[in-house]
């Protein structure tokens, strides 16, 4: 993989201008989408709906929001390339050292956490729950946003590679594998993952490990609670609904998922894509089932989250558009960045294999930062 130059340490966190002008604020495989001012102000999610009317023709609304009703939100105009003149940046080599790493949970409180989930579940308090991790790096160099959504983007061509800024130097950044929901119309599309694998570098190991995860009964029993829940969400709003069966493999650069593709025709083809997420996010893909119990035990175990696990995407003037699950993903300040990965729990996790789920769900932006996990023996 071919890598990026970070360019030197600011001293103030302030967002880099090539990174606010140049890059792509939203990378799909059918859809780029520029910050219209890569200047202004974020919007507030009570500002978003109303900031379409009077934009130019083509703009869409593009941003982030949180795990829970009380995180953030925060929203832009953006537009697409082709009523730019602006360019994607280029990937060139570079590394980042790290002058100090540290997890929360630490791996032994992680996986002591998980040990909690799994007897809760035995007791019969909720059936799954997606506890998540955080990994603080502080830099040798500021990463430019810019040149990180370019990594992500070349690493991982079919994900959904976004770059917020979120004020006050923050940036929100990341390669979703999985979408939340997509609505052109009346119709509606939706690809949740739950059942992970980390990927090897021998060919016949990285099947076996496919293969394993396709058999999985865990994981399969996580899969079909997440779809249940999902579709259960849908079918009130839709009309027609169809459901495969069985889940199939996803791969990305890292990691093997197990996905649903589901699609369905709603009742009501004016009914807004932000109304829409509401409805179904946050997805047992990152909280678990029954909702109200795993956030609770969320609450208890990690705090909030913040955009972590949160959506992200677009939408246009006429309520449509596509939103992702904000995972593999990071926030940037100056030369600190906090990632997240999490992992699913039901009934039979096992606590260190879990804890190697999530530190292999960090590859992804630690691969696009530079950073090797070697440098981080003891953290992950």
């Amino acid at each position: 993989m071919t890598q990026t130059a970070a360019p030197p340490a600011t001293q103030t966190g302030a967002p880099h201008p090539r990174a606010a002008t140049l890059a792509p604020a939203w990378r799909a495989p059918d859809r780029q989408l520029h910050l219209l001012d890569p200047h202004a102000a974020p919007l507030s999610a009570a500002q978003a709906r109303h900031a379409l009317r009077g934009a130019p023709t083509g703009a869409h609304l593009l941003g982030a929001i949180g795990f829970t009703p009380g995180d953030p939100a925060t929203f832009h105009l953006a537009i697409s390339p082709a009523a730019t003149s602006t360019s994607a940046a280029q990937a060139v080599p570079s590394s980042a050292p790290v002058l100090h790493a540290a997890s929360r949970p630490a791996p032994a409180a992680f996986e002591a956490n998980v040990a909690r989930a799994a007897a809760a579940i035995a007791r019969g308090d909720l059936h799954k729950v997606v506890l998540g991790r955080t990994l603080d790096l502080h830099l040798h160099a500021a990463p430019d946003p810019r040149d990180v959504t370019a990594r992500l983007a070349q690493d991982a061509p079919d994900a959904f590679v976004f770059g917020l800024p979120l004020g006050d130097g923050a940036w929100l950044v990341g390669a979703s594998p999985e979408r939340l929901l997509s609505k052109r119309g009346a119709q509606l599309r939706l690809r949740p993952l739950a059942g992970t694998r980390a990927r090897h570098a021998d060919p016949a190991e990285d099947l076996r490990r496919a293969h394993d995860l396709l058999h999985s009964a865990k994981d399969r029993h996580e899969h079909a609670l997440m779809i249940a829940a999902v579709t259960e969400t849908l079918a009130p709003l839709c009309r027609d609904l169809t459901v495969p069966d069985a889940p199939r493999l996803v791969q990305t650069p890292g990691l093997w998922h197990l996905g649903t593709s589901i699609h369905a025709t709603l009742r009501d083809p004016d009914t807004h894509v932000l109304d829409l997420v509401s409805a179904v996010h946050p997805t047992p893909a990152v909280c678990g089932v029954p909702a109200p119990a795993a956030r609770d035990l969320i609450g208890t175990l990690e705090g909030p989250r913040g955009y972590f696990a949160g959506a992200v995407g677009w939408c246009d003037a006429r309520g449509d558009g596509e939103w992702a699950v904000t995972i593999r993903c990071a926030q940037l300040r100056g030369p600190h960045a906090r990632l997240f990965a999490g992992a699913g729990i039901v009934a039979g996790s096992d606590p260190a294999r879990e804890r190697a789920e999530t530190a292999a769900k960090f590859g992804t932006m630690l691969r696009a930062l530079g950073v090797s996990p070697l440098d981080l023996e003891g953290v992950l």
